[in-house]
């Protein structure tokens, strides 16, 4: 399938960029997230993972660091992140990895952790976006995956229920972004936890669909937002929104978190 415009764009920019400072270095570049689920909206983020054959070190991470500020000058409506690992590194657990050189929400850390973790490693493993290179294989462990997911459920997702409390239902209900991404993200983590299988957010917000009619009217919200937009809301309340939102998060981490293998 045909890489999408805007991401052909941010990737060759980005190899150019990386190939003039670091010639013949970089081995492999690919892409997750919602790309390699075919989701590809005007707000989607690019979510990539480099594989050198040696890591840049000492002065050579400034030239990195100047690749990806280059790629962001020319590209400044795009977010682009992502990690730079080894083939070494894919081939183990990533919870065994200190940290690598990463790009996170417009930031080069010569010492990041963003996207080190089992779900970044289990979606390259199963549809891996190709840009440059051969994939080396991939280390998957679907049951540290399903303790990752209640885990992350228990503490991230479950602290996320006493913001929405301080906040309150009218403030997060009049944030769409908020809404979708709270909607989406808990089910996809709960999808994982019932049917044993990874989904895309919209996925998972046709997986709310299917799975109770409680749920339906906030599903076909946040499905709205993330892939139509520009198109009317089918709240009148921002207030029923944000409750309706927060009925949905707190059932999906009970009842996640109560799910065992």
């Amino acid at each position: 399938m045909p890489l999408p415009a805007p991401v052909d764009a941010v990737t060759r920019c980005f190899l150019t960029e990386v190939d003039r400072r670091l010639p013949g270095r970089l081995g492999g570049l690919f892409l997750h997230g919602s790309l390699c689920w075919g989701e590809f909206f005007p707000g989607s983020d690019i979510d990539f993972l480099a594989v050198w054959d040696r890591l840049p070190t000492g002065a050579d991470l400034d030239l990195l660091r100047a690749a990806h500020e280059s790629t962001r000058a020319r590209h400044p409506d795009r977010v682009f992140d992502g990690l730079h690992g080894t083939a070494a590194d894919l081939a183990g657990s990533p919870a065994l990895i200190d940290h690598r050189p990463a790009f996170f929400q417009g930031t080069f850390d010569p010492a990041g952790g963003a996207g080190l973790s089992l779900v970044t490693w289990h979606e390259l493993a199963e549809r891996a976006v190709t840009i440059r290179g051969e994939l080396p294989p991939v280390h998957t462990d679907r049951p540290a995956l399903l303790a990752y997911t209640r885990g992350n459920l228990d503490s991230y997702w479950r602290g996320a229920i006493a913001q929405v409390e301080d906040a309150g239902f009218d403030r997060l209900g009049r944030n769409e972004s908020a809404v979708s991404w709270i909607a989406l993200g808990v089910a996809r983590l709960h999808h994982l936890l019932t049917r044993r299988v990874m989904t895309s957010k919209s996925g998972a917000g046709r997986y709310l669909l299917e799975l109770d009619q409680r749920w339906a009217e906030i599903a076909r919200e946040a499905l709205r937002i993330r892939e139509r937009p520009d198109t009317p809301s089918g709240y009148d309340d921002p207030g029923r929104r944000g409750q309706d939102t927060y009925d949905l998060l707190t059932w999906m981490v009970e009842d996640g978190v109560g799910r065992r293998p």
